[in-house]
């Protein structure tokens, strides 16, 4: 795993799920992450490919980037690659 200020490149598989929504009617996801099987989750990097994630809302994906875990704990992967299950 990352360790504060270290960041490690690895692959974690998924389900993508809505963490921020926006402030108009319809509540659309601004932000996702990653539910492992054991419950692990990952905070995704809203750079282009993190963005991407949006559109597959409750969908099983693998992932591949840079792990890193911020001040309060949390790990935040910034995605290079991504593919369904």
């Amino acid at each position: 795993m990352a360790k504060r200020g270290k960041s490690v490149e690895t692959t974690i598989s998924g389900i993508v799920i809505p963490i921020e929504w926006d402030d108009d009617d319809y509540g659309d996801a601004t932000s996702v992450a990653i539910q492992t099987s054991d419950e692990e989750e990952y905070l995704v990097d809203k750079n282009k490919k993190g963005k991407e994630l949006l559109a597959f809302i409750e969908e099983e994906v693998e992932v591949t980037g840079t792990l890193r875990e911020d001040e309060d704990g949390n790990f935040i992967i910034k995605i290079n690659e991504f593919s369904l299950i």
